[in-house]
């Protein structure tokens, strides 16, 4: 049995720590359209990363989109519930903000969990 091997490029350098995840396929269709192990992996290698940034006290997650979209694009249902089950809240924009940059797409997290509290 072959095993999984996933390597992330850490860039300490920058203002804030960079980790490069490498290709990431976006966009909830698209994502579909992934074999059942590729998905998985892509998924494993952007919650490996969220985790660290917020175990580190945040910085940024780089993502090559696989799939070169231009025009914005979500990030894929898949990629966002596990976002939400690490954070443990429903809102993403509290921890993380996307932007994308022509075919990369960059998520800033936030260190510290602490979800806001409802008065």
């Amino acid at each position: 049995m072959e095993a999984n091997h996933c390597s992330l490029g850490v860039y300490p350098s920058y203002p804030d720590l960079v980790i490069d995840v490498g290709e990431v396929t976006l966009g909830e269709e698209n994502r579909k359209k992934l074999q059942k192990t590729q998905r998985d992996q892509e998924r494993a290698r952007v919650i490996r990363a969220a985790c660290a940034l917020l175990n580190s006290g945040g910085g940024v997650i780089q993502m090559e989109m696989a799939n070169r979209d231009e025009r914005p694009t979500e990030m894929g249902l898949d990629l966002e519930e596990s976002l939400r089950k690490l954070i443990q809240y429903p809102y993403l924009q509290v921890f993380f903000e996307t932007k994308q940059h022509g075919s990369s797409q960059v998520m800033d997290g936030e260190g510290e969990v602490h979800p806001p509290l409802d008065n």
